[in-house]
């Protein structure tokens, strides 16, 4: 019962920031979870600049959250807000979330997430000690709070430091990162037939239990951090023209930037790919650095507070420039291992792509989506990352890659399934008639898009991050 209380609590928190977001109550609930964990962020972000016990700063932000919520409530709702379309997406994926019920015993879900999440609940003078504590060093205390601090809201609300609670708060989050990629993939492909866009995006959603398909149901963060970057990112980068989910996106990749380190550096990936993308249009390219800006914060509060991170700490960088031979001769061995946790689903995207670029670029633009370039750009630059990664750590090889490899790369296995997804459609839809074209029903497509210019709601607050 704990468990379903905690989720709860989770959900109703997070429904004001959702319904910010998306001004669609459908959305908002599918959105709520993940919202609640930001919310829960921030306030230990609050707690930790200015001490103090963590609850209050939970009801702050919270509060604020509401806040938000009603200054845009006349703000256009972001499209695809129905019920229906909502179930469509979201109970699919229900049902892979039911192997949480076996015993929480994930060793990093207790070494790490579940050791920040106790620290944060007793407060900003203890997690602040935590932090800097050198024997926590092992449990990365410079680790974003975005799948722990809602742990410890839960646990202090419940009053009840068990695991049941924790891991089905975890999976509640992870769950909405993983809808959030279905209704991404669903929105830029939302020009074709609903039979086929839909079973396209919960197909990419799906990829969130690839390669590891425990993942996401043992307690860890990669799932959710995956999937909330893969949502915004194919969000902002797949469609030709807005959707009018700017805000939307950005608080997905800023949630994955609050939730891993490796998020971190999708971030800063994301921003630079789509500053190019955007470079026409400064203003929507200097709001995607937004997330990097909420990762930037989090880096310089566990720098403040002494948290170490043991790359920066003990990486072999100056052997991999000066060439050492040890240090380059891991290179094969880290490309096969990247290599053989995605290939089936690599290997489909890329074909796919090849197929669809030389084939299908005018349905494509028809179906109102850009090239899938940019997300391919994405997914290289972040493969590079993980192999610079590999290259500099101080830690056996082979030990590093048996204990991180398979959760890695949940990211590249998700971004690869979400430009296929995109190419499903695209071959199998009906291709639309260009603008001007004539026909019987030329007339009476004109007349619905008066129509449907008319009834538009007018913009609100939250329209400026789409102009």
């Amino acid at each position: 019962m704990t468990s379903v209380v905690a989720v709860f609590m989770l959900t109703v928190a997070g429904l004001p920031l959702g319904w910010a977001l998306t001004r669609s109550l459908p959305l908002a609930v599918l959105l709520a979870p993940l919202a609640g964990a930001a919310v829960s962020a921030v306030a230990v972000l609050l707690m930790l600049w200015l001490r103090g016990p963590l609850i209050p700063w939970f009801a702050a932000v919270l509060a604020a959250s509401v806040a938000v919520a009603w200054l845009v409530r006349r703000a256009a709702p972001a499209p695809g807000g129905s019920w229906r379309e909502a179930g469509l997406l979201g109970v699919p994926l229900l049902p892979p979330m039911l192997l949480m019920f076996r015993d929480p015993v994930a060793w990093d879900a207790h070494a790490i997430w579940w050791l920040h999440a106790g620290y944060f609940a007793r407060g900003g003078d203890f997690a602040r000690a935590a932090m800097g504590n050198a024997a926590l060093v092992p449990s990365h205390p410079d680790y974003p709070p975005l799948a722990s601090a809602p742990v410890g809201v839960a646990w202090r609300l419940l009053e009840s430091y068990t695991f049941r609670p924790a891991i089905a708060v975890n999976v509640a989050v992870t769950w909405s990162a993983a809808v959030l990629v279905a209704y991404a993939v669903r929105r830029v492909t939302a020009r074709a037939p609903w039979q086929l866009s839909i079973p396209a995006a919960l197909g990419a959603a799906c990829s969130a239990w690839l390669p590891q398909w425990t993942a996401p149901t043992e307690g860890y963060s990669d799932t959710m951090c995956a999937a909330a970057f893969v949502a915004g990112a194919v969000l902002l980068l797949a469609p030709r023209e807005p959707l009018g989910v700017t805000p939307l996106a950005l608080f997905l990749v800023a949630a994955a930037a609050l939730t891993k380190n490796e998020g971190v550096a999708l971030a800063e990936v994301f921003a630079v790919v789509a500053s190019v993308r955007y470079r026409r249009e400064i203003r929507r390219a200097a709001w995607c650095w937004l997330p990097a800006g909420a990762a930037a914060a989090w880096s310089l509060t566990a720098r403040a507070l002494g948290a170490e991170n043991d790359l920066m700490a003990g990486g072999r960088f100056g052997a991999l420039l000066r060439g050492d031979a040890g240090t380059w001769e891991r290179l094969p061995l880290i490309e096969t291992e990247l290599g053989e946790r995605i290939w089936p689903v690599a290997i489909a995207a890329t074909v796919a792509a090849v197929l669809g670029g030389l084939l299908l670029r005018g349905r494509r633009r028809r179906l109102g989506l850009a090239g899938d370039g940019w997300l391919w750009a994405v997914l290289a630059a972040h493969w590079l990352m993980l192999t610079f990664i590999y290259l500099v750590t101080q830690y056996d090889i082979h030990w590093h890659l048996s204990t991180s490899v398979d959760r890695v790369t949940i990211v590249l296995a998700m971004l690869s399934c979400a430009i296929a997804a995109t190419w499903l459609p695209v071959a199998l839809a009906p291709v639309p008639r260009p603008a001007g074209e004539h026909g019987p029903g030329r007339h009476r497509r004109a007349a619905d898009s008066a129509t449907a210019a008319v009834r538009q709601p007018s913009p609100g607050p939250a329209a400026s991050l789409e102009r």
